[in-house]
């Protein structure tokens, strides 16, 4: 009987040991294949990283962003699903830095503006002498801008077809 339990014991074992191995091993391939995918993705989106480190941090981000769209994608109980794109290797706040731009600080001033010591205000000013204004660009063709877009979105001439609204006659350029 002893020699029994024994065979039990020792086959429980190497069934763990065995599962064990199997998951750490299943780890390393899907390790293996994430990295795979991130050079891959990195090649697809023209990412590089100024060192190691960096390129290591981004793929632990990317892989936890791999992970996430995947998990939610298998619960399937939303009406679309999400895919990796060229902000995978970005967390979170990142993104919302990256997208959303800056965020002014709600400290405000408490005292209001006031015009103080102001003896004489001159009647004009001439911006240009303040620097205040550029002098005039070369535009080169710039009327294909209307006529161009105009063509692209209805597929006729800017002066044909647009029942008076826009005729070269109202708008002509220079």
């Amino acid at each position: 009987m002893a020699s029994s339990s024994q065979k039990q014991y020792v086959l429980a074992l190497f069934l763990l040991f065995a599962v064990g191995i199997s998951q750490v091993m299943s780890r390393k391939l899907h390790e293996t294949s994430l990295r795979e995918r991130h050079e891959q993705w990195m090649q697809d989106y023209n990412k590089v990283y100024k060192d190691a480190a960096e390129k290591e941090k981004r793929f632990q981000i990317f892989k936890d962003n791999v992970e996430f769209i995947e998990s939610f994608n298998a619960a399937a109980n939303k009406p679309y699903k999400l895919g990796v794109n060229h902000f995978a290797d970005l967390t979170v706040e990142e993104f919302k830095t990256f997208r959303n731009g800056l965020k002014r600080p709600h400290e405000f001033s408490t005292t209001p503006f006031k015009y103080e010591n102001v003896t004489a205000i001159p009647a004009a000013i001439d911006w240009r002498t303040k620097g205040a204004v550029t002098p005039i660009k070369n535009q080169g063709q710039c009327e294909w801008g209307e006529e161009g877009y105009v063509r692209m979105q209805r597929g006729i001439s800017a002066s044909h077809g647009l029942c008076g609204i826009a005729l070269d006659s109202s708008y002509p350029t220079l």
